[in-house]
């Protein structure tokens, strides 16, 4: 029984076994290996076309497709380059720095992975950010970097690095504090005025009983010596006259 896969042709009249399920890349006959249309190599351990090519038929020749940007029997020569990003020499890209692929399409990721494919995108790691990931993730004002690589800012700040103050506060100095709102403000000063207008009242009420107070201090000393003076007088009215004796 004789297989014919991809439209490969057989060996005429050649016996041969199945190995594989349906990804079969391969059929032995008596020991060599028939390769599928994609593949090549006494293994079929080769593809025929090189990054990305496809091989087809044309007018019984078996060629390579190949992308955009590549060239040659085996799609292995390149013909584009990215623009500012690389120069083509000699059928190859040579990438700008920061920059790498075939094209010189992805991105060079300092601390991360590329991903987004054709776009050239880098995922940082944990405080790294910028195209290339190559800029430290600094949080200001006491903020730190949390797992979604972004800044938590402290109590009063906000922005994407934590740099200015939060609704509700203003800059005082090097430091951001709660905002006095107008009604706060105005009982505030309404307090003030209370108790600036009340000044004078308690200082002359203090004043006037201060003076109370030194009246009655006064008025006691003066009582204690009129006392006095009386009582030494009455004492020597009772003394005999020394013109009597």
């Amino acid at each position: 029984m004789v297989f014919n896969l991809g439209g490969e042709p057989d060996r005429a009249g050649t016996e041969h076994t199945i190995l594989a399920s349906k990804a079969l890349k391969q059929v032995k006959t008596e020991g060599e290996c028939v390769c599928t249309l994609r593949y090549e190599g006494k293994q079929c351990e080769q593809d025929r076309c090189l990054n990305g090519g496809r091989r087809h038929s044309v007018n019984g020749q078996v060629r390579c497709h190949c992308p955009f940007g590549l060239t040659g029997e085996r799609c292995e020569k390149v013909t584009y380059c990215e623009p500012e990003k690389g120069k083509l020499i000699n059928g190859k890209c040579e990438c700008n720095a920061k920059w790498t692929g075939l094209f010189c399409h992805m991105r060079t990721c300092y601390n991360g992975i590329p991903t987004g494919g054709m776009e050239g995108f880098c995922l940082c790691d944990i405080g790294f950010t910028g195209p290339f990931c190559d800029v430290p993730l600094i949080c200001n004002n006491g903020g730190t970097v949390n797992q979604d690589n972004e800044c938590s800012c402290t109590p009063g700040y906000t922005g994407e690095r934590c740099e200015r103050c939060a609704l509700g506060h203003v800059q005082e100095g090097d430091r951001c504090i709660p905002e006095v709102s107008e009604s706060s403000l105005a009982s505030q000063t309404g307090s003030l005025s209370s108790k600036a207008f009340a000044w004078p009242f308690l200082l002359m009420g203090s004043v006037a009983a201060l003076a109370v107070v030194l009246l009655i201090t006064i008025a006691t000393a003066a009582v204690r010596r009129w006392n006095t003076k009386t009582s030494r007088e009455s004492s020597v009215r009772g003394q005999p006259d020394a013109t009597d004796v």
